[in-house]
């Protein structure tokens, strides 16, 4: 089993560009997937969808991105992975705008289509990218590139409100993000070649001339995390309002707050936790973290008021924070070519189906906090693998010897 080990301490400007490009691209992807999200009931209304088809839409979406994250796997091993990221980016904005423009079903759902790809392929490079910058960083900087996805997700939700309020079409929406975004990936999309371990130049000649062996059983442990993660969040996302209303007799205006305290934890996580990794080690800061889940799930499930589960789902998001963006880190220490993070990512899509999928079929059987129960054993899972994960992700942390 290879381990990748960082190769540079001295941080150049191509470096700091290169940082700079990806926080833009995390922002452009958590923009875009969020903002269309934040339209659908426009996009149902517009083509007269029933609530089935529309259903079966927003589930195309991460089977589409789980399968082309997997076969970006394959790709980087013949196209360095920032170029692969720089197109795929661009498809994706350019397929939000065909959705919006879309004048009948063939063409929205071929618009669909690219768009469910090519948000899979960017999760996938984009995070590889992360990861392999980190490296020549040679210190904790990946959770950083995350909170900049949480912020874009809430600008997206603000954004499409305001549209909404004023009217405005779906085509006018995205073509705005498409127009502001597209040049500025352009120009910065240049630096991700410093984001390579090794530098710009690294692996020219060997690219495409070597498949590289990763095997599947380390990176099986790390998905395991991944899909207990977004397993937990999704249950939350698509659930959590309905609990605290139906379950703990809230108003929806309280209901309301579940996911939003979840999401402003995690935010709020995410902005600290690579100055917390540098200051007290990432074992010390997932295992707080993972056992914080914990409690905040256990909270949700025996809360007697909405009060306490709100405690709870705020308690989850501040937990589970950090942990995909180390979980990526630390499936970048099993090689450097980037298909072990690819193949990591795509658990995270079988954790957000199943999240939305069991907790509500589990409940109609038993009840929601039954169903919930689900949850808290995925987090005692993570709080399991806390030791093995960190271990993994302090191999692409440590300074290189001078």
């Amino acid at each position: 089993m290879s381990t990748a080990t960082p190769v540079a301490t001295t941080i150049t400007e191509g470096m700091r560009r290169a940082r700079v490009s990806l926080f833009v691209v995390f922002f452009a992807q958590g923009l875009g997937f969020g903002s269309l999200f934040a339209r659908l009931p426009a996009i149902k209304e517009r083509f007269e969808f029933t609530d089935t088809t529309l259903a079966l839409l927003t589930l195309a979406l991460p089977l589409l991105a789980g399968v082309a994250t997997l076969v970006t796997g394959s790709v980087v091993q013949r196209v360095h992975s920032d170029i692969v990221l720089r197109i795929a980016i661009i498809a994706e904005l350019v397929a939000l705008v065909g959705i919006g423009i879309a004048p009948n079903l063939g063409t929205l759902l071929v618009a669909w289509v690219v768009m469910g790809v090519g948000f899979g392929v960017v999760d996938a490079t984009m995070n590889m990218k992360a990861v392999s910058l980190q490296v020549r960083y040679g210190r904790s900087i990946v959770v950083a590139f995350y909170a900049i996805y949480s912020t874009a997700g809430i600008v997206a939700s603000l954004a499409a409100a305001g549209t909404a309020h004023a009217g405005l079409p779906l085509w006018v929406f995205f073509g705005i993000e498409a127009i502001v975004l597209i040049p500025i990936l352009l120009v910065t999309g240049r630096a991700l070649v410093h984001a390579r371990v090794g530098g710009a130049g690294a692996d020219r000649a060997k690219k495409g001339s070597l498949r590289v062996r990763v095997p599947w059983r380390p990176v099986i442990g790390i998905g395991v995390v991944l899909t207990s993660a977004y397993f937990i969040e999704s249950s939350i996302s698509s659930w959590g309002s309905v609990f605290v209303k139906d379950t703990l007799l809230a108003p929806e205006s309280i209901a309301a707050l579940a996911y939003g305290g979840y999401s402003a934890a995690m935010l709020i996580g995410r902005l600290s936790a690579d100055r917390l990794i540098r200051r007290f080690t990432a074992t010390r800061v997932i295992q707080v973290s993972a056992l914080m889940a914990l409690v905040g799930m256990i909270a949700v499930v025996v809360a007697p008021v909405p009060a306490v589960a709100l405690i709870g789902f705020f308690l989850a998001g501040g937990g589970l924070c950090v942990i995909a963006p180390l979980a990526f880190a630390a499936a970048g220490s099993l090689d450097q070519s980037g298909v072990a993070v690819a193949r990591a990512n795509s658990f995270t899509y079988v954790g957000f189906l199943l999240g939305a999928a069991v907790i509500g079929p589990v409940a109609d059987l038993s009840s929601m906090r039954i169903a919930y129960l689900i949850s808290v054993v995925l987090a005692v899972v993570i709080l399991l693998s806390a030791r093995n994960l960190s271990r993994r992700v302090e191999a692409t942390t440590a300074p290189a010897a001078h």
